[in-house]
């Protein structure tokens, strides 16, 4: 065996060259395919996420509008539909006034819906927005989905209790915070 590996030793060397070879482009590939996963990961992690939704405080008339940008990075709005139509401030139409404004990281714009409890409560919306990532990747974004509110009578809600206050403080506090953001939504 020895002596076959002297006689043969270009071939050998050629042979053992091919598999190093081989080896270095399995590796390569794997590595490219794990820097692809990775970078994929950072873009999901710090892309916009934003996202429209009926809120409803149980101690309100009515429901609220939210557009809110869950994500790590600020989203401008190319179009947002809600359908069937809600009933918002001057009969405006999301799609008209919402083009073209820009949503922080964690940013929450809020609309009061100007219709009864009941009738917002009997249909199921679909939402339609697309935005724009404005990290400087322009990279654009489509989110389509169902709103369906059937469980919004079972909302509830908390009040804060500081330990430092009497229960009488603690509700004149609560009623004062309860105003002002009344007072905001308006």
């Amino acid at each position: 065996m020895i002596n076959w590996l002297n006689t043969n030793q270009g071939f050998v060397m050629s042979l053992l060259t091919l598999i190093y070879v081989i080896a270095t482009l399995v590796i390569v590939l794997y590595n490219r395919k794990t820097i692809r996963e990775m970078k994929e990961g950072r873009e999901a992690e710090s892309r916009p996420y934003v996202f429209v939704y009926l809120d409803k405080d149980p101690r309100d008339l009515c429901f609220y509008l939210r557009i809110r940008n869950y994500g790590k990075s600020g989203a401008k709005i190319n179009h947002v539909s809600i359908a069937p139509n809600l009933k918002l401030c001057h009969e405006a139409l999301p799609e008209d006034f919402l083009k073209g404004v820009i949503l922080a990281p964690a940013q929450t714009l809020e609309f009061i819906v100007l219709e009864k409890e009941d009738e917002t409560l009997k249909n199921d919306y679909a939402i339609s927005i697309q935005y724009t990532s404005v990290d400087g990747s322009g990279k654009q974004y489509s989110e389509n989905y169902m709103l369906t509110i059937q469980y919004a009578h079972q909302m509830g809600y908390t009040d804060n209790k500081q330990s430092n206050l009497t229960d009488e403080a603690n509700a004149l506090r609560n009623i004062a915070n309860h105003l002002d953001s009344m007072r905001r939504k308006l």
